[in-house]
């Protein structure tokens, strides 16, 4: 596919690489195992006000720098800042400052620290967050310093010119560009190769991120030297040879002759990218085996598993480990660092501090030096004793020195100098015996737990005493997840992985169970009743008019390409649906204080599942419909319902909720959470939508809106009826000059929502004689991202072209009319309408016939694709949404069908695409000049 190209945008998705590092930080902020702390020393004395300034420059530069992590409305996102970074003159010890943590929300992935009047020279510490540079970016990234600072000190203005790309223009185009055929693909390949791998048998360990060590050591130079020579002969590479070497010494440490060793590869696959700041490293597994007797042979079948696995270096490494759960794709790691090393002129080779953490249980990395070859050993030390790292790296020195000098010699004829003499036996079958009767009951079900998820390992146990640790009889921290899956699924228990892991015995998940058991209970007590909030209130006596109900209705329809783990899907979707409380919702009218209130204590909805793999389509799609589109009883039953549905192809998950208890992210938030259950990892805190605040003030806002056309003169192919029908269908078209349309609206101050919401209103000016509209249009006051609940307001803006506007003028009027809607984002629909729409039927939508959006792309995860609805229903004769992809701006019309032909919407969508390109080529021309149509 093309390369990614210049958006402009300072928010934007991120990438597949960042996005795995961002859930590291969100789980733990203090955690510095992504610093990368760069020590060099300064040739000469540091001035630390000219270094300050020169990189402010290099940070106004590089996006990524000044780059901050959120999380909004479900999406996480990188928001692009103003250029800022701290420079301190510090006296604490560099390691201190190394393991310090980033807040990647609020602050910058960089900062500076300083050391004056050291006896060996002032020395720097530049350290990044991993999700902002990798190896690559180093030589770039010192160049432009040395430029700026050269500048500084000479009292020049630092010239560094401009990048044709950004990172976030990257993340777009890597989102962009998963194959989830080619990760289907890979996925199955691997899952044919045993994992788990272990050295000598590690001691199992809680979950979490866990401490490191190093061990550094020399390749000679010799060694270098026919590692090259070796490459050429065989038509190989070094990495090649390298990765041959470390195999064996993996194969002979673990007693295996197959496993996966994850290569970290740079990841630059397109020139735009080479030369860039930011983190595009990725992990991809490689399958080895130490079955060929000869290091040639060794490397010949390695030379073809790493040629084949470029085809597979851009997928995820996040998503293959998502398409197997609960395998270990990556335990053992292998890094060759060649890339150039940055300019030196006015410092030495920076140098990459430790930060006490591992990424991997077990990592070599081989590395070009100014001073040589070097390797290093990084390991985690809670899984492995500290000593086996010089261990492993005297064996492959050893190895590799040996294999390279006789690469035809077999190689089970070299002893490994530090490794085990023979091969590690499996870990013997576990058996220990109790009293049963010592147990209480919910124990039993317990040690019951515990004897059949550990008899799936092969470790076969009668019975775990009481004060039996799990990790201790050979589970792990993902198996542990699993069962306590299966203590929902068998028991009905909720019990949160961070309650058992922090004692994982026996007695400790007996109370859970019986704790979490109580906790499921249909019964479970909330504070009593609450008020609906204005927007509940609202779709609550909407949904008293039979031909409305199913408007104010959610529907999801997501496919999945394998019917495979379908009851974990399943009970993934239960768990989910019982953690929030707004989908436990009952909604009743109390007469007395005469408005709508709503408990939570009711039972949670359960997913179904339907077999309909000898369906015909008719019979799907009418049974799909039928859970899409049939209201809920919301005074008696949960607010939400799913069923799994299996289909020749896979598995279609189908998810209705009411618009009373979920908005558009709150639908994503659920589909993410049922997937974090999937892989195992651990959900956030349930966040109950917080009690109706006070209401905004609405004075600003009827002023503004007044004397303003409660309709608009939409080209009906047919007349309204006395009650609106609700049926619908979409159209779309792409407009792909965004870049352009978005350059000309940031001349005016608009977003390029704004600018589509004006050039909408030309489009049906210029239809009809009308100047002045009214649409309706979405704000989320969402505060907390993992919530589930409606949260958004209607609100209203004017678009205004009485007078024969300019189109700068137009844009200016629609700016300044959504800055007073944003200020007044709290006053309830209802009161608008009230005070400019009194006189409302239920022939059309109250206010506006017109609703307009704007969203970013999404895609379901776990390889899921979203499903178009058939039949559609929609709440205005009109919705416009307006969607940033990389391929441009693309506009759907969602349309009632008792209204309008299809014809007549593609005619419209031409005339916004028409009258948008008129605004780019002449935005100081009148706006309604001429009719279109």
């Amino acid at each position: 596919m093309n390369g990614p190209t210049r958006r402009h945008a300072t928010i934007a998705p991120l990438s597949f690489a960042q996005e795995r590092l961002w859930f590291v930080n969100a789980a733990a902020p203090e955690s510095p195992i992504y610093n990368v702390p760069l020590f060099f020393r300064w040739r000469g004395e540091v001035d630390p006000g000219a270094l300050h300034r020169a990189l402010l420059a290099v940070v106004e530069k590089h996006e990524v720098l000044r780059t901050t992590y959120q999380d909004r409305d479900g999406e996480r996102v990188q928001v692009v800042g103003e250029a800022r970074v701290a420079v301190e003159v510090v006296s604490h010890a560099p390691d201190v400052e190394a393991r310090r943590g980033f807040d990647l929300a609020t602050e910058p992935p960089v900062r500076c620290a300083v050391w004056k009047g050291q006896p060996d020279g002032d020395a720097v510490l530049l350290t990044i967050h991993h999700i902002a540079v990798d190896g690559w970016s180093l030589p770039a990234l010192f160049d432009d310093l040395g430029t700026a600072y050269d500048a500084e000190v000479a009292g020049r203005r630092p010239e560094l010119g401009e990048l044709p790309v950004q990172y976030a223009d990257f993340a777009v185009w890597d989102r962009a560009g998963l194959d989830d055929q080619l990760l289907a693909r890979r996925a199955a390949e691997l899952a044919e190769v045993p994992t788990g791998l272990k050295l000598g048998g590690a001691r199992p360990v809680p979950a979490g991120f866990h401490s490191g060590e190093q061990h550094r050591f020399t390749v000679p130079a010799a060694t270098w030297e026919a590692v090259g020579e070796l490459a050429r002969r065989l038509r190989a590479t070094p990495f090649v040879v390298l990765l041959a070497a470390w195999s064996e010494v993996v194969g002979r440490w673990s007693a295996r002759d197959e496993f996966l060793i994850g290569a970290v590869t740079a990841n630059r696959t397109h020139p735009a990218v080479e030369d860039l700041v930011g983190f595009f490293v990725n992990t991809v597994p490689l399958r080895c085996t130490t079955r060929p007797p000869t290091f040639a042979q060794r490397c010949a079948e390695l030379r073809r598993e790493a040629f084949g696995s470029m085809t597979y270096q851009r997928i995820p490494f996040d998503q293959l480990v998502a398409r197997t759960p609960g395998r270990g794709l990556a335990e053992v790691g292998f890094a060759l660092q060649n890339m150039p090393a940055p300019d030196t002129a006015r410092w030495t080779a920076p140098d990459v501090l430790p930060t006490g953490t591992a990424k991997y249980d077990v990592l070599l990395i081989v590395e070009e030096t100014a001073d040589g070859v070097m390797g290093t050993l990084e390991l985690d030390t809670e899984l492995y004793p500290a000593e086996l790292g010089p261990r492993l790296a005297g064996d492959f020195a050893a190895l590799l020195g040996h294999a390279v000098a006789e690469p035809e010699a077999p190689l089970a004829e070299f002893a490994l100098p530090n490794g085990p003499l023979e091969r590690p036996r499996p870990l013997p079958v576990s058996t220990v015996e109790i009293d049963r009767g010592d147990l209480t009951e919910p124990e039993r079900r317990a040690a019951e737990l515990f004897r059949a998820v550990l008899a799936e390992t092969g470790v076969e146990i009668a019975e775990p005493a009481r004060n039996a640790n799990f990790f201790t009889l050979g589970g792990h921290s993902l198996l542990a997840v699993g069962m306590l899956a299966r203590a929902r699924r068998e028991h009905g228990a909720v019990v949160r992985p961070s309650e058992f892991l922090a004692e994982p015995t026996v007695a400790r998940l007996g109370a859970l169970l019986r704790a979490g058991t109580e906790k499921s209970e249909p019964a479970a007590a909330d504070d009593g009743p609450r008020p609906a909030t204005s927007t509940q209130q609202r779709f609550w006596f909407l949904d008293r008019i039979p031909e409305l109900r199913a408007a104010y209705l959610v529907p999801t329809v997501v496919h999945f390409p394998s019917d495979s783990g379908v009851e974990e899907l399943r009970d993934a979707v239960d768990t989910v649906l019982a953690r929030h409380p707004s989908l436990r919702s009952r909604f009743h009218l109390d007469h007395k204080q005469k408005r709508v209130v709503r408990t939570t204590s009711g039972p949670p909805a359960r997913a179904t599942v339907t077999d309909a793999r000898g369906w015909d389509e008719g019979k799907l799609s009418d049974h799909v419909a039928e859970l899409c589109w049939t209201p809920f009883d919301l005074a008696n039953e949960a607010p939400v319902r799913a069923e799994l549905v299996l289909v020749a192809t896979g598995v279609r998950l189908v998810l209705c909720a009411h618009h009373m208890v979920v908005d558009g992210a709150s639908v994503r938030v659920l589909l993410e959470q049922v997937a974090a259950v999937v892989q195992r990892r651990e959900l956030p805190e349930p966040v109950d939508p917080a009690p109706v605040g006070e209401r905004g003030d609405a004075s600003e806002l009827i002023a503004a809106l007044e004397g303003a056309p409660t309709d608009v003169r939409l080209p009906h192919d047919r007349p309204r009826v006395s009650v609106q029908s609700i049926l619908g269908a979409t159209c779309t078209t792409t407009f792909a000059e965004a870049p352009a349309l978005r350059a000309v609206a940031k001349e005016s101050g608009c977003s390029t929502f704004l600018a589509t919401v004006a050039v909408l209103a030309v489009a049906l000016a210029r239809r009809s004689d009308q100047r002045d509209f009214l649409f309706a249009f979405p704000w989320s006051g969402r505060e907390h991202p993992d919530a589930v609940g409606m949260f958004v307001n209607t609100l209203v803006l004017r678009a205004d072209l009485r007078g024969d506007p300019t189109w700068r003028e137009v844009l200016d009027r629609v700016r300044r009319s959504a800055s007073v809607a944003y200020r007044a984002a709290d006053v309830p629909f209802d009161e608008v309408v009230s005070a400019l729409h009194p006189q409302r039927d239920l022939s059309r939508p109250a206010l506006t016939p017109v609703y307009v959006a704007a969203e970013d792309e999404w895609r379901p995860p776990l390889g899921g694709e979203l499903l178009p609805l058939d039949p559609l229903a929609v709440k205005y004769e009109l919705e416009l949404t307006v969607t940033e992809t990389p391929a441009g701006l693309r506009l759907t019309a969602a349309y009632q069908t008792d209204l309008f032909d299809d014809t007549t919407i593609k005619s419209l969508l031409a005339d916004v695409t028409d009258v948008t390109t008129a605004l780019m080529t002449n935005p100081d021309g009148p706006a309604c000049e001429e009719k279109l149509r």
